[in-house]
C-alpha cells in the first residue's frame, strides 16, 4: 500500500520548470588516418632500431653497440666469385648502395674500415625498390639452402609470418670461397621505403636464433609503421610546389640546386627538353653511361647531366663527379645550394640541409653529405676528404631523382 501512495503523490507533483542550460558542444573529429605511402625520412628511420640489450640477445657474442648514429660506411668494391644461384650473390652485396638516407647502430671498439656487424636502417627511394629489393632478398631463403661460389655454400634461413604489411626473416650464411670460409648471421625486414638489416659475421658464434631474430626485427619494424602512421596523421606531408624554372639567360651562379631542379633543368625531363632548355648552351657526349657535359655559352661553367636508359633526366652535377674528365671547378661560376657555394667549408651545407647522412665510401675513398626528400629526391654533397676533417670543403653537388633508377637485376 505504501508502494501505491508513494507512486501517487510522484505522479500528481508538478513538472519541475525548465532550466536554461548550455548545449554541448560538438567535439572535434578526429583526424582521418593516414593512408599515404609509407615513406620514412632522415632520423624517422631510427624508430626501427633495436636497443643495446636486444641486440646483445640476437647476437650473444657480438661486441656492445653504439648510439645510433647518421654515419654509413660503403665500402663497394665489387668483385668476388660467381654464385650459383646467382640470386644467392645478394647475401654478400651491400643493400645500402641503393638507399638515399640511413641510420645505423654500429658496434663499439672495431677498427674502422674493418667488415663487422651493424644494424642498417635504409631509406630507399620509393616503396617499390624497397619491396623489390625485400623480394630479391627473400628469393634467397628456397633457392639458396645449398649454393656453389668457389667451393659448397648454405644458407638455413626462416621467414617470420607477415605482420602488417611487415616482411622480415633471418638466417645464417656459410660459404668455403675456395678455402677462405666465411659465415655470417643476417636478419632483414621491410616496409614502406624501408630496409633494415642487422647483421653479424661469426665464425665461431653460437646461441644465434634466426625465429626470434626475425620476429624481433619484425616487431620494431610494425611499431615503427605504426609511429609513422601516427605522425603523418597528425601532420600530413605537404606535396611541395615545382619550382618556377629559372631565367635561362640568367648567369649559371645566379642558378640554384633544388630537389627538382637546377636553374631552368628540370629532373625527368626528356633529354631534347633538357638540352633545349639553355640556349646556346653546347653538350658534350662523355662517351659512357648516359652522361652529358653541358657546357654555358662563356665555357666558363659546365654540368654533368646524366640520363637514363629511357632518355630521361636522372641527376645533375656541378663540380667533381669522380668520372674521367672532370675538370675543376669554379664555385663562383656555378649554381648554388641553400646559398651555399662549391668551395664553402661542408659544414656550411650541413647547417643549410639538416638531418642529412654522412656517407663514406671506402673503396674509392669518398666522402658524402646526402640529404634526402620524403619522395625519393636527392642532394649529395661532395666533400674534398674525410668530414671528420675541418679543414673538409665542397668540391661537388650532385640532385638526383633516385625514384628513376631500378634495383639492378640479380
Amino acid at each position: 500500500m505504501t508502494v501505491v501512495a508513494l507512486a501517487l503523490i510522484s505522479a500528481c507533483a508538478p513538472e519541475p520548470e525548465p532550466s536554461a542550460t548550455t548545449a554541448p558542444s560538438a567535439s572535434p573529429s578526429a583526424p582521418v588516418p593516414y593512408d599515404g605511402p609509407l615513406n620514412f625520412v632522415a632520423d624517422e628511420l631510427s624508430s626501427f632500431a633495436l636497443t643495446a640489450d636486444e641486440i646483445a640477445g640476437v647476437f650473444p657474442g657480438a661486441p656492445s653497440t653504439s648510439a645510433v648514429t647518421d654515419r654509413l660506411l660503403q665500402f663497394s668494391d665489387g668483385g668476388g666469385p660467381e654464385f650459383t644461384p646467382a640470386v644467392c650473390s645478394w647475401l654478400m652485396v651491400e643493400p645500402s648502395l641503393w638507399s638515399v638516407g640511413a641510420r645505423v647502430v654500429p658496434w663499439e671498439g672495431v677498427d674502422e674500415g674493418t667488415s663487422t656487424g651493424a644494424q642498417q636502417m635504409l631509406q630507399y627511394p620509393s616503396e617499390a625498390q624497397a619491396e623489390a629489393m625485400m623480394s630479391r632478398l627473400l628469393s634467397t631463403v628456397e633457392e639458396c639452402a645449398q649454393f656453389d661460389a668457389a667451393g659448397p655454400g648454405t644458407f638455413d634461413a626462416i621467414v617470420a609470418p607477415e605482420s602488417d604489411g611487415v616482411r622480415a626473416f633471418a638466417g645464417s650464411f656459410s660459404a668455403d670461397f675456395a678455402g677462405n670460409p666465411w659465415t655470417a648471421h643476417h636478419v632483414f625486414a621491410s616496409v614502406g621505403n624501408v630496409l633494415v638489416h642487422l647483421w653479424q659475421p661469426s665464425p665461431e658464434e653460437e646461441g644465434f636464433d634466426a625465429e626470434a631474430a626475425a620476429l624481433l626485427l619484425r616487431d620494431r619494424a610494425v611499431d615503427a609503421r605504426q609511429s609513422l602512421i601516427e605522425k603523418l596523421t597528425e601532420e600530413p606531408p605537404q606535396e611541395e610546389p615545382a619550382p618556377d624554372a629559372a631565367d635561362p639567360s640568367t648567369p649559371w651562379s645566379e642558378w640554384t640546386f633544388t630537389s627538382a631542379t637546377v636553374g631552368p633543368l628540370r629532373l625527368g625531363d626528356t633529354r631534347d627538353v633538357v638540352l633545349a632548355a639553355v640556349p646556346g648552351a653546347t653538350a658534350e657526349e662523355m662517351g659512357y653511361g648516359g652522361y652529358v657535359r653541358l657546357r654555358s655559352a662563356g665555357g666558363d661553367a659546365s654540368l654533368v647531366l646524366h640520363f637514363t636508359e629511357d632518355g630521361l633526366l636522372e641527376s645533375i652535377t656541378a663540380g667533381i663527379a669522380n668520372l674521367a674528365g672532370d675538370e675543376q671547378p669554379n664555385g663562383s661560376a656555378l649554381p648554388s645550394v641553400e646559398g651555399v657555394r662549391i668551395g664553402a667549408p661542408l659544414a656550411d651545407a650541413v647547417a643549410a640541409l639538416p638531418e642529412g647522412t654522412f656517407v663514406e665510401v671506402s673503396s674509392s675513398e669518398e666522402y658524402f653529405y646526402r640529404w634526402a626528400t620524403r619522395d625519393g629526391r636527392v642532394i649529395d654533397v661532395r666533400a674534398d676528404r674525410d668530414f671528420d676533417d675541418p679543414e673538409a670543403v665542397i668540391s661537388g653537388v650532385t640532385v638526383t631523382d633516385a625514384t628513376l633508377a631500378p634495383i639492378p637485376e640479380g
